[in-house]
């Protein structure tokens, strides 16, 4: 029952993440912002690890086997390490993306769009981080319960 709970909460993770590129790509390019650009790569590393995250979630609660005598719980933390290095590309993306505008920068327009969909995309992220985190509270609880009934 958890493991369907958690595959369906990273497939929220990767269509609010492909929702958010969609509309943070169309705005930057409207208002020529460099801020909102540098969001939707963001998000676009987000969509990433989300994918990640779907295919680690669904096999890390593989049972035991063969050649996985302890399970496949690591394929999470494998997946942790991933994201971190597709955070640090991002930062990178975005440093390099700034310094051009630094260089050659060009005049922001309809900054209205632009605040209206970081607001969307705040809003957003507020609801799936929540739900993200309430998921992974019941994971550590299972195995808080798995562990004291194994003693």
């Amino acid at each position: 029952m958890h493991r369907q709970k958690k595959v369906r909460t990273a497939s929220l993770s990767i269509f609010s993440n492909v929702f958010l590129i969609i509309l943070k790509v169309i705005a930057g390019i409207i208002s020529g912002s460099v801020s909102i650009i540098s969001e939707a790569i963001h998000s676009a590393m987000d969509l990433l690890a989300a994918v990640i995250a779907f295919f680690s979630v669904r096999v890390s609660d593989l049972p035991p086997d063969a050649r996985h005598p302890y399970g496949h719980g690591k394929y999470e933390n494998v997946s942790g390490v991933i994201e971190a290095v597709l955070i640090f590309i991002a930062a990178i993306w975005i440093i390099y993306e700034a310094v051009h505008k630094l260089i050659a920068p060009v005049p922001v327009e309809n900054v209205g769009i632009g605040t209206v969909v970081m607001a969307v995309s705040a809003v957003v992220n507020f609801f799936v981080s929540r739900r993200l985190y309430k998921v992974a509270k019941e994971k550590e609880l299972v195995i808080e319960f798995e562990y004291q009934t194994n003693k």
